[in-house]
């Protein structure tokens, strides 16, 4: 008689490895990228201060906030808090050049600042600024493509900026 191989060992420590690395995941705090952050401790209605209606930080400030949870008043005296977004900031500098002279590295920086205030006038979240960083390589050959690249980094780091915001606010009380 032939003896098959004990496939349930395999299949244990895969099933034991997997949960282990999900207990570990879990403990250090990782979050899968876009998960919605419920804004629980926040009034609501919340209206949006500061900023021009239909600016990329706006509708991606929009956006998180109706995804989690939020929801949004068009004027300030119909609302139970104001979130009030100031020194919205959209920079580049450069970092590297070639030899001929010619900037090849960029530095990319978005940063805002922003506060929360009920109708009350209490402060839950006094002003504080949000930065975010990125490093953009644009070699001279590849003109399009690193014009693409740009918009594609800065509407990224626009979410990350606003993540920020959004996990800020969740974290009052």
């Amino acid at each position: 008689m032939r003896r098959m191989p004990c496939i349930c060992n395999a299949t244990f420590a895969t099933g034991l490895l997997l949960l282990l690395a999900t207990i570990g995941l879990t403990g250090c705090g990782f979050q899968p990228r876009g998960q919605a952050v419920l804004l629980s401790g926040v009034p609501s209605p919340l209206h949006i201060a500061g900023l021009a209606p239909y600016s990329p930080l706006q509708r991606e400030l929009v956006n998180q906030l109706e995804t989690s949870g939020a929801s949004l008043s068009e004027t300030a005296a119909g609302a139970a808090a104001v979130l009030r977004i100031s020194d919205w900031r959209s920079g580049s500098r450069v970092l590297s050049v070639n030899s001929r002279n010619k900037a090849v590295e960029y530095e990319l920086e978005e940063s805002a600042t922003f506060a929360l205030r009920t109708a009350d006038g209490r402060e839950p979240v006094a002003p504080q600024t949000v930065r975010t960083l990125r490093i953009l390589f644009q070699p001279e050959d590849a003109v399009l493509g690193s014009s693409r690249e740009a918009e594609l980094l800065r509407a990224d780091m626009r979410r990350q900026l606003v993540d920020s915001i959004v996990r800020r606010l969740a974290a009052t009380r």
